[in-house]
């Protein structure tokens, strides 16, 4: 369970994070579209587990090497938004966040399965006026 600190350390993360996606880290991105979703931190507080929502890139794990690769200038960004806020600038790991796929995909299956009842349905009727 997650303790009141690391709850506001985490937010305070989530939103540095938006501001630096936003402003500094154009060319890591490539011209794809980020969200931070979440940030867990641990309980010492010294790592950030940050989760991306990765958009118009056919390549999303990519962008993901990129913001590994980059670690160090994204921390040294994070520790300028929040140096006055935290005693030491947690390590970072980025995880792609595919919740809104998974949500897609559930759609997408509900769907299917409404339109197959439907089908279902209809052909039950059929058969009823049939029999009378």
């Amino acid at each position: 369970m997650e303790s009141i600190r690391q709850r506001q350390v985490a937010k305070t993360i989530q939103v540095a994070m938006s501001e630096i996606v936003q402003k500094d880290l154009n060319t890591i991105l490539e011209g794809s579209l980020i969200t931070i979703s979440g940030v867990r931190i641990t309980p010492d507080l010294f790592t950030a587990r940050i989760y991306v929502s990765i958009y118009n890139h056919p390549k999303p794990d990519t962008i993901l090497d990129n913001l590994d690769k980059h670690n160090k200038l994204i921390r040294g960004f994070l520790g300028k938004k929040i140096r006055n806020k935290v005693r030491s600038i947690p390590q970072l790991e980025f995880f792609k966040d595919d919740t809104l796929e998974d949500v897609q995909n559930l759609e997408r299956i509900f769907s299917e399965i409404k339109k197959k009842d439907a089908e279902l349905e209809k052909l039950r009727g059929d058969n009823d006026k049939l029999i009378s």
